[in-house]
């Protein structure tokens, strides 16, 4: 009875060791693809951020005409408004004029409002690709917690 104690004892003991020296092995395979696919990816992400600058430049540069071509509509409207108001002698001719300002502004409005839509939307950043973790030698993370207590 004290033998087959042993035996199970024995036998329990060598499959723990043997399943042990199996989770021992290195469990990090080497991590030169990793940084590879990251630095491909990172060339990538560069060509694509010139991109979207690029973009972002012409939208802006766009918008700028509009906005221009906006401005000189309502000011154009605006001069003519007064230039007219100063020859208006009745209050008909006045609220003529303003209504006439008005939908020139109007106008204006809804043209630059078509064009930005016509625009289309902004363009969407790239998104920087995540660096790979740093694997460190087993028992280092024990150290550096035993270095700050």
């Amino acid at each position: 009875m004290r033998k087959r104690g042993f035996t199970a004892v024995a036998l329990s003991a060598a499959l723990f060791s043997i399943n042990v020296s199996s989770a021992v092995a290195d469990p990090s395979p080497s991590p030169s693809p990793s940084i590879d696919s990251f630095k491909a990816a990172q060339e990538q992400y560069k060509k694509d951020r010139d991109a979207y600058m690029i973009e972002l430049r012409d939208r802006d540069m766009k918008m700028r005409a509009i906005n221009t071509t906006f401005k000189g509509a309502v000011d154009k409207s605006t001069t003519d408004a007064k230039a007219a108001m100063s020859a208006a002698t009745t209050p008909e001719q006045k609220n003529s004029i303003t209504a006439a300002r008005r939908t020139a502004v109007a106008t204006a409005i809804v043209a630059r409002e078509s064009a930005i839509a016509a625009l289309g939307p902004l363009p969407t950043p790239p998104v920087e690709p995540q660096r790979p973790a740093k694997m460190s030698p087993q028992g280092m993370s024990d150290q550096k917690e035993k270095k700050k207590r």
